[in-house]
């Protein structure tokens, strides 16, 4: 059974993100410098990422050919207002303040890190600072209008929401690694994290509403770890 379009490039950004948190934090436990591991951990996370995907995509798909599993509601859309319940109303209720929060930090994050690489001598300013600025301030704005969408009970960009904010976790928690306006960086992560959370649950809430919510727990893991491994390799 071949996956829509939507999902694969989903769980392949997800691959991404995962396979270079995973290899820039061994790299860095190992005693690689920030600057010095960052493009070589993405080649090799992006790689590795996507290379257990595409296996865990081939067994998938050889179970799912023999019967001994089945897909459940591969792609079932996001209710709009009126066909959802009390109670995946009350989870929006939730969600976009989290939303809302996280992209207020974010667009102080990247106004901080922008002044901060403005002040910075240009013969050592970094590029990966002003990358993760302009990331920022994108993704803040972005978010901003999404959560007014969410008061509003329209759900239907709350899985990329999840994803955009599952990367402003991870690139927040390389900021800290960095030393880039540390205390709004971690200001960033968890709130960013909270985000990414509460949006992965309720877009499992909105769309199936069963079963074990593994982006979730999958999300949760990469937020405490981007949370916990920057401070514990600083």
């Amino acid at each position: 059974m071949s996956l829509a379009p939507g999902r694969l490039l989903s769980w392949s950004l997800s691959a991404i993100l995962i396979g270079w948190v995973v290899i820039y934090n061994a790299m860095r436990v190992a005693g690689g410098t920030p600057a010095g591991v960052a493009l070589t951990s993405f080649i090799i996370g992006a790689i590795a990422g996507l290379a257990v995907m595409g296996i865990g995509i081939w067994v998938r798909g050889r179970l799912i050919a023999s019967g001994r599993i089945h897909p459940v509601d591969p792609e079932m859309e996001i209710p709009g207002p009126a066909q959802m319940n009390p109670g995946q109303k009350q989870l929006l209720g939730i969600a976009w303040p989290a939303v809302a929060v996280a992209a207020g930090v974010q667009i102080v994050e990247a106004v901080l890190l922008f002044v901060d690489w403005r002040g910075t001598p240009a013969e050592i300013r970094a590029t990966a600072q002003l990358i993760m600025a302009v990331w920022f301030i994108f993704a803040g704005m972005w978010m901003a209008w999404e959560a007014n969408n969410l008061r509003d009970f329209d759900a239907g960009g709350l899985d990329s929401v999840a994803l955009g904010a599952l990367l402003s976790t991870v690139l927040a928690g390389v900021a800290v690694s960095r030393d880039f306006s540390i205390t709004i960086s971690f200001i960033t992560v968890i709130a960013a994290g909270v985000a990414t959370v509460v949006a992965y649950y309720g877009v499992h809430r909105l769309a199936r509403d069963r079963g074990t919510p593994w982006m979730t727990i999958t999300a949760g893991v990469i937020v405490l770890s981007s949370l916990i491994i920057p401070i514990v390799t600083r």
